[in-house]
């Protein structure tokens, strides 16, 4: 019996310094050196439809133990807008003992424009016709496309059934969390159902400061309550100034043989 235990004992020695020296061992060995990053710019300019690929250009990383390990770094995120058009990017790599490392630089969308909004339809309502502007008010975005889903319309003066000319706000924001804003008009007359109606290709335009257009070129079509074409008869108002950032807008006016009127209006955003 004695024998057995001297000998349990001495296994049991053994197996705990071999264990020991194993577990040593392996904390020596393992490399706890980070991989290094290396970013050439630091800021990247890239087009809107940029790929992930290019988001890498200038990036490259390297490893003590692995060497260069540029072809590992990964995008891991792109952030909302910074300000305009500027949005960060974070960068991740790993070595082959799964180390990381990661990094962030500044990529600007050198083509980026703000949402844009389109009028599909009249804003100039009788106070009989039911006022519904889900369909009459688009937005697109050069991101993230058709942003329709996203768009609020609210205002602070308007009132069921009452004739006025009441101001509503329209805002749509995309993804990136860059917000459009523009004012227009809702008008609502006391007029009959059957009075002129005046068609336009478009309700909304955009305008650069300085540029300049034909309004008569946005009528497709002005007709009374019988279809007779009273384009020729139509009245044109503007005080759009070109060369002055603002909202504008520009009253289509047109008489039927029984004195009632059509009117409609085109928005005009200069700048």
């Amino acid at each position: 019996m004695r024998i057995l235990r001297v000998a349990v004992t001495i296994v049991f020695v053994v197996t705990t310094a071999l264990f020991f020296m194993f577990f040593v061992k392996e904390k020596m060995t393992v490399d706890k050196t980070m991989p290094v990053i290396k970013i050439d710019e630091e800021i990247l300019n890239v087009n809107i439809d940029a790929t992930d690929e290019e988001f890498l250009q200038g990036v490259t990383a390297f490893d003590e133990k692995d060497g260069d390990i540029t072809e590992k770094i990964i995008v891991e995120s792109v952030s909302k807008f910074l300000s305009k058009g500027v949005c960060k990017v974070t960068y991740s790599v790993s070595d082959s003992n799964n180390n990381v490392t990661s990094a962030t630089r500044k990529i600007q969308y050198k083509n980026y424009e703000s949402p844009k909004f389109a009028i599909t339809k009249s804003l100039c309502y009788s106070i009989y016709e039911t006022i519904d502007l889900t369909d009459a008010i688009e937005a697109r975005d050069c991101i993230d496309g058709n942003v329709s889903r996203n768009i609020i319309v609210t205002s602070e003066d308007f009132v069921k059934s009452v004739a006025g000319v009441f101001e509503i706000e329209v805002s749509v924001t995309n993804s990136k969390g860059d917000t459009s804003i523009i004012n227009v008009p809702l008008v609502v007359e006391d007029r009959s159902i059957s009075a002129p109606k005046i068609e336009l290709s478009e309700y909304l335009i955009y305008l650069n400061i300085g540029e300049t257009t034909d309004f008569s070129k946005y009528v497709v079509a002005a007709i009374d309550g019988a279809e007779n074409n009273l384009t020729d008869s139509l009245r044109i108002e503007s005080s759009v100034d070109f060369n002055k950032a603002g909202t504008y807008s520009v009253h289509y006016y047109v008489t039927d043989a029984k004195g009632a009127q059509g009117h409609t209006i085109l928005n005009v955003i200069i700048g």
